[in-house]
């Protein structure tokens, strides 16, 4: 299945832009519309009643054309836009003429474009003199919505008739009256009903809000300024895109992602891409996925268009402005019936497990492709937090109501390692620019648990000339409660999914964990501070697992830390130092990873020890003595493999590393290492040593320089020809 360019004019024509009006209406439209779009989503969150939507932000809000082409969208969760998009779309195909001014629908089919189940989207037409003119979306990722599963998540389906209702466009509120038969049967269904009517209340009221604002800008400019300013806001987004992807090189660069646990059992599944860019643009072919599984984590191909979007819009698209426009420019190629283009009837409510992953898959590729662009490489990172870390709380409280929850941790990973600086420390999701997480005394106050802390875990960041962000490590037991039922899902416990660049290690895997009895009433009177401190029969739990916290019972997630850039044997030592003085780098962890050598009280670094150690490491690399003249060639320099007048080259030395045609890591040393040479929170339930995966080194053979470090199966072989110039 492909999703291509629309637009087909000519090169020199797409290249300029001139709006239909002038600039100064342009201007001033455009940023009209952003700030409507602004207070649709602040609307939203002063009506809305659910922990998900006003303390982690798990929601987003978008503005299209009246053909469904988003012209503004909220900075939320990214993944939610290309479905606000496809859902429109979907309602215009479905539901045809038969709409009427007041209407408002609610959809939650994954294969009508949303994420999965629960990610509930409310959308309600625009009319000005007598026509559609514009739709208005919402979507909230709901408590729960029904099926097996308290929350939803249904770890055990293996089909979509397993799973929580799909509602497929219900009309909720009919030419301005709301429909309460049609709510009463949404809501049937949740074992949370009073958050999702808050919710449903809070997405009508928000639509209402919309419609009203662009009411006043048509009667102001009239339509014909607005449709044209609509069409403009898409073409400059376009036409911005195209002359970004000029600067850069034409080549192919490929990138994967490993599903590890399918929701049933552990499994090895690969997501396959393989990004080209030429002259035409952007090509995303995720040729060689595996086959959909029957397990809840396979995603319609709303999944893959909403990964795709992501990357293009955080890697490419900072200085532009969001919307469909961008996507004119980018073609995506996939087989149906794979892991992120299932077919019906797949089971799809743990559909974020493959977006995720083809969103760590595409981020690789963008990274990749950026880092061999001189104009272009500032803006290429490592890949980010790598997948989902969210459980549910459900039970019983010390009032004896039930309660039901989200706890979401997504928002406490580690972001990646960029060309010019560290990754920010616990930034979150990629995907989700303004992620959040509930307050920690909030929390407490509306759940039967208590927080033993929650804090940055140290050595989780990717170890690089610059850090991956590190993520955050927290703990909670049932305080009030006997015992609470508590569901897990995330991805990527016995490896890594956030990939370094040039050099750079992988940040840290996915943790969860247990320790039974690890505060047992009455016999600790200080409350733990770290996981070390708390006692009990401690257990590293699988990523997907379904238990029962007892009283005492203590549970702590980690999610993944960002991946690192370049050597770190070129890492500033200073920053080293500071690092482990702030605790986000340990002191062994300076001396393992990063080859900086501390002594002395106050700490401080020993700047001989460390340029002899540095040495014996680089020189251990390509196998020979250890020379200082050697070690000093590499400092400061963190380019990777580059290519230049043809060859391939070592970006510190310049040492010739082959033809452009033929693989540059087949010129460069090679070593096999396991993945705790990257972190002690990789693969913890195998101590580091993944019963799967492996580090593969790729270092200049002339000065020792880590040039780049694979993730890679245990049963391949050869070197991964991941970077192709055509």
């Amino acid at each position: 299945m492909t999703a291509s360019s629309t637009s087909k004019q000519e090169a020199e024509e797409t290249f300029r832009f001139t709006p239909r009006t002038d600039p100064t209406t342009f201007e001033v439209l455009r940023h009209r519309l952003w700030q409507i779009n602004d207070e649709q989503g602040k609307t939203l969150l002063n009506m809305s009643g659910s922990q998900i939507a006003t303390e982690a932000n798990d929601f987003n809000i978008g503005i299209s054309d009246a053909e469904g082409n988003l012209v503004a969208v909220g900075p939320y969760i990214l993944v939610q836009m290309a479905s606000l998009s496809m859902l429109i779309q979907s309602v215009i195909r479905v539901v045809g003429d038969n709409v009427a001014e007041g209407d408002v629908f609610l959809c939650n089919d994954p294969w009508f474009g949303a994420v999965h189940q629960n990610d509930v989207c409310v959308l309600a037409p625009f009319f000005w003199e007598g026509r559609i003119a514009a739709w208005t979306a919402s979507v909230i990722h709901q408590v729960d919505v029904g099926g097996g599963a308290p929350g939803s998540w249904c770890h055990e389906a293996t089909d979509t008739y397993q799973e929580a209702p799909r509602y497929r466009f219900l009309r909720v509120v009919r030419e301005g009256v709301l429909q309460q038969e049609v709510v009463d049967t949404y809501l049937t269904n949740s074992r949370t009903p009073d958050l999702l009517n808050l919710d449903l209340r809070a997405q009508i009221g928000s639509a209402k809000a919309t419609i009203e604002r662009l009411g006043e800008l048509f009667a102001r400019y009239g339509g014909d300024t607005v449709f044209a300013t609509m069409q403009d806001m898409l073409d400059y987004s376009e036409v911005l895109l195209a002359n970004k992807l000029k600067s850069i090189p034409e080549g192919e660069w490929l990138s994967d992602c490993y599903l590890d646990h399918d929701g049933r059992s552990e499994c090895t599944h690969r997501y396959a891409l393989k990004l080209r860019k030429d002259a035409d643009g952007l090509t995303f072919d995720y040729t060689g996925t595996d086959p959909q599984l029957p397990a809840f984590i396979n995603s319609p191909f709303a999944g893959l268009f909403s990964a795709t979007y992501v990357g293009v819009l955080v890697y490419l698209c900072a200085d532009i402005p969001w919307n469909s426009g961008v996507m004119r420019r980018v073609k995506i190629v996939s087989e149906e019936g794979t892991l992120n283009n299932a077919s019906f009837p797949a089971a799809v409510s743990g559909s974020l497990e493959s977006i995720w992953n083809s969103v760590n898959a595409v981020c690789a590729a963008l990274g990749k492709m950026l880092c061999l662009s001189d104009e272009q490489r500032e803006s290429a990172m490592a890949v980010w937090q790598g997948s989902t870390l969210v459980y549910t709380l459900f039970g019983t409280n010390q009032h004896g109501e039930k309660f039901g929850t989200w706890m979401i941790s997504s928002s406490l990973g580690g972001a990646g390692a960029r060309t010019f600086g560290d990754g920010h420390d616990n930034a979150g999701s990629l995907m989700a620019p303004r992620y959040s997480c509930i307050n920690v005394e909030h929390a407490e106050s509306l759940y039967p648990i208590l927080f033993l802390y929650r804090q940055r875990a140290q050595d989780s960041g990717g170890p690089g000339l610059w850090r991956g962000g590190v993520s955050a490590d927290h703990a909670i037991t049932p305080h009030g409660t006997d015992e609470i039922a508590v569901g897990v899902t995330s991805s990527g416990s016995d490896h890594s999914h956030t990939l370094g660049l040039v050099g750079g290690y992988p940040g840290s895997g996915s943790v969860v964990r247990v320790a039974r009895g690890g505060m047992p009433d009455g016999g600790q009177k200080v409350i733990p501070a770290e996981w070390d401190e708390v006692g009990g029969d401690k257990e590293v739990l699988p990523p997907k697992v379904r238990l029962t916290l007892k009283s005492g019972d203590v549970f702590s997630t980690i999610p993944h830390g960002g991946g690192g850039y370049g050597d770190p044997l070129n890492r500033d030592p200073s920053l080293v130092l500071r690092d482990v003085v702030d605790g986000i780098v340990s002191l062994d962890g300076a001396l393992e990873y990063y080859g900086v050598v501390l002594n002395g009280e106050p700490v401080g670094v020993n700047q001989q020890a460390t340029v002899a150690h540095r040495s014996k490491v680089r020189h251990s690399r390509i196998g020979e003595a250890s020379d200082t003249e050697l070690a000093q060639a590499a400092v400061d320099h963190g380019d990777g493999i580059i290519w230049k007048n043809g060859y391939w080259m070592c970006g510190a030395c310049h040492a010739d590393l082959g033809p452009i045609g033929q693989n540059a890591k087949q010129s460069c040393a090679h070593h096999y290492r396991p993945l705790s040479a990257a972190g002690p929170l990789i693969a913890m339930r195998t101590s580091g040593d993944s019963k799967k995966f492996q580090l593969s080194e790729y270092s200049c053979p002339s000065c020792g320089t880590l040039l780049a470090v694979d993730q890679s199966l245990k049963t391949m072989d050869g070197h991964w020809h991941d970077i192709r110039q055509i």
